[in-house]
């Protein structure tokens, strides 16, 4: 019976680890867009930069500070 919650429990834990991987995600892209809006001339060279490059950085990037505030949780107990 432990076996199950425990495994219930790290599904619970991948779940809130990817919603909180979206929202960091969500916040970063609206960043990303207002800056680029400002200071990036359109063009379709600068576009495809953004999408080719800057995407994937910010995805990365994502993922680092989602497991960073997991582990301050997890050391913080």
């Amino acid at each position: 019976m432990r076996k199950g919650l425990n495994k219930m429990k790290q599904v619970l834990e991948k779940i809130i680890y990817f919603g909180l991987t979206v929202g960091i995600f969500i916040v970063l892209w609206r960043i990303m867009g207002e800056l680029w809006d400002a200071f990036v001339p359109w063009n379709y060279k600068t576009d495809l930069l953004g999408i080719f490059v800057v995407t994937p950085i910010i995805i990365v990037v994502s993922f680092i500070l989602s497991s960073l505030c997991f582990k301050v949780i997890r050391d913080s107990k």
